[in-house]
């Protein structure tokens, strides 16, 4: 799967960040950050749940060994604000240094490669529609299915790509590319660049109906 940043309250995120140093028990945990033993290990109960913390051997003591703890690849992404400046640049280079078409077909081919990392809905098309939105609102769009005339549209007035889309329009392809892989069906891009960036897609249809939307919560 992709791996998404996820939101951490305290003290689940202090507890990771003591991590980041090395492998740890939860008393060395605890001690570092003044928690008791039974806080600790319900925090990393909840990090080991969304693979952010996974266990890594023990370590001797005087009663009995002690569990330790480390943080895993998904787990220091959470700290990483580098990601998206390096993403930005490379689309800009890279759109120096391609065809225009060249850059879109590279983009959508990414869309369509990182939505094989997801199980594909079941149903209809109206159906697994809705479950494309309810992805995409994970991924921080705000994504609703627009029916109507016998064509569905997906729209988003917060586009989850925008700091790439507001500088490169080539990054709205890598959408284009997952929700037709993600769909089984093909899906064009309709979104809108000036100003705000607004996702659109009309799924197997290259035009848009313009209906009332229905929202997919």
């Amino acid at each position: 799967m992709a791996t998404p940043l996820i939101r951490l309250g305290e003290p689940a995120r202090s507890v990771l960040a003591q991590l980041r140093r090395k492998p740890m028990t939860v008393e060395e945990i605890a001690k570092a950050l003044r928690l008791t033993s039974n806080a600790v290990r319900n925090q990393l109960r909840t990090l080991e749940e969304k693979r952010l913390v996974e266990r890594a051997g023990s370590r001797a003591s005087a009663s009995k060994p002690s569990i330790l703890y480390a943080i895993t690849l998904e787990g220091q992404v959470q700290f990483s604000t580098l990601y998206l400046p390096v993403l930005t640049e490379f689309l800009e280079v890279a759109e120096g240094q391609c065809a225009g078409k060249q850059l879109a077909g590279f983009m959508t081919d990414t869309g369509r490669s990182l939505a094989k990392r997801y199980p594909k809905p079941s149903g209809n098309i109206t159906s697994r529609a809705g479950a494309a939105a309810r992805l995409v609102h994970g991924f921080g769009g705000l994504m609703e299915v627009d029916a109507g005339n016998g064509g569905l549209t997906l729209r988003s007035p917060s586009c989850p790509l925008a700091a790439l889309t507001a500088r490169n329009r080539a990054a709205c392809h890598v959408l284009e590319g997952f929700l037709s892989e993600y769909l089984a069906t093909p899906v064009k891009t309709c979104c809108e660049a000036e100003g705000d960036p607004r996702c659109c897609f009309a799924v197997g249809s290259a035009r848009a109906p313009k209906t009332t939307r229905r929202p997919v919560g």
